[in-house]
């Protein structure tokens, strides 16, 4: 016998599991599936797990909503004021600080291990969401009329609607036939923890240069000693040879990378190898289906903004989906989901658009091209107004317009 929600959230990642608490505070029965057995075992500092997001205020403004944020213990979080980009093949930087536009701060370096254990703990709480872990989806049917799933466990359920939270590889989105616009970046990232010399100073350092693009992300000090997440973006051959490095030879092609500003004095977590790829769904929804975070759309980690991107998505996607809920609507209904899509799509189109732009301006070392986005950077960094602009904007504060 099958059991019955409003909704069923397929992924239990970050974006999932924020959604499922955020709707089931809107009284809406939802069920969440994962392959996942929902256990996150944590490193013990200093090797902070590698895979880190950048959380903007809005995200964190809805993580406290959810009553996730203040379960994170304060060990584990560092905040940055201060975001320094540099040109490595020029004289051009700009800086942004939070006092400039009268935050607290730019934003907070979380590890993902830790955000998706503190957000499993907070859906135990939930009454009216049932957990489906180490479970996939065996099969679906979708229409206006609803969704009814059958589990590889053998659970039958049905809702008026399910939810895409299964990240840029979405099954979902294949075995519907979403379509969709991408390409290679040519370039892969290198992640990994680091420890430097020195303090960071509660600041994100970024070059673009010779040997390509490279993010300094602070992390929590221990023991005085000092640690960053280490995001590496350089094209697939590079990649491969970096990795294929002995640690020694690594962190000191690290501290060139880096302009020097640091000694590499160890890597505390593996290194890891990621490709890079743009993906972006023509259509979020259907009949009884939407797609939300990577499923939909997948950018550049240069601006640390995927998971804020996610974030947004969430944000949206319970604010369409708790209205139409007290109105009496049906959820899976097109017209009620098209309403998400239409509040979503401009922004995660116009942060797709600037991301490319951006990072094909900055990997380019033609002397004529180096030269203007020299001047532009100096330009910009002058520019205070701007520079508030793209603060609040980065911090989920404002829209593009």
């Amino acid at each position: 016998m099958a059991k019955s929600y409003d909704l069923i959230i397929v992924g239990a990642g970050m974006v999932g599991a924020l959604s499922a608490i955020l709707l089931a505070k809107s009284s809406l029965r939802i069920a969440l599936v994962d392959k996942h057995d929902g256990d996150y075992r944590l490193s013990t500092p200093p090797a902070y797990d590698s895979r880190v997001s950048a959380i903007s205020s809005q995200s964190k403004a809805l993580l406290e909503t959810a009553g996730v944020w203040q379960g994170i213990p304060l060990e584990r979080i560092a905040s940055y004021d201060n975001m320094v980009v540099w040109d490595g093949l020029g004289d051009g930087h700009i800086d942004f600080n939070a006092e400039t536009t009268s935050m607290l701060e730019l934003g907070c370096l979380v590890e993902n291990a830790v955000l998706n254990q503190q957000l499993m703990l907070k859906i135990r709480d939930v009454k009216n969401i049932d957990l489906y872990l180490s479970d996939t989806l065996e099969s679906h049917e979708l229409s206006e009329s609803g969704v009814r799933a059958e589990l590889s466990s053998g659970h039958v359920l049905e809702a008026q609607a399910i939810v895409a939270a299964d990240g840029a590889m979405s099954k979902l989105r294949t075995e519907n036939a979403f379509d969709t616009v991408e390409w290679d970046y040519g370039h892969s990232a290198i992640v990994a923890t680091i420890e430097i010399d020195k303090s960071h100073q509660n600041t994100a350092w970024q070059s673009f240069g010779e040997e390509g693009i490279l993010a300094f992300l602070p992390l929590p000090c221990v023991d005085q000693k000092h640690f960053v997440s280490i995001v590496w973006s350089v094209p697939p051959k590079e990649a491969e040879s970096l990795m294929a490095l002995e640690v020694d030879a690594f962190c000191r092609r690290l501290h060139y990378a880096i302009d020097k500003r640091f000694d590499v004095l160890g890597v505390t977590q593996a290194r890891q190898l990621i490709p890079l790829r743009q993906r972006h769904a023509k259509e979020y929804v259907k009949p009884g289906m939407v797609l939300i975070g990577d499923a939909a759309h997948t950018i550049h980690p240069l601006a640390g903004q995927g998971a804020n991107l996610g974030f947004s998505d969430v944000k949206g996607l319970v604010e369409v989906l708790s209205k139409a809920h007290r109105r009496g609507e049906y959820l899976g209904a097109s017209n009620v989901l098209r309403r998400y899509q239409r509040a979503r799509m401009l922004d995660n189109i116009a942060m797709s658009v600037g991301m490319e732009a951006f990072k094909r301006l900055f990997s380019t070392q033609q002397p004529v091209f180096v030269q203007l986005r020299n001047i532009g950077m100096k330009r910009f960094n002058h520019d205070v107004a701007l520079k508030q602009k793209l603060i609040a904007r980065a911090a989920g504060l404002a829209s593009f317009s």
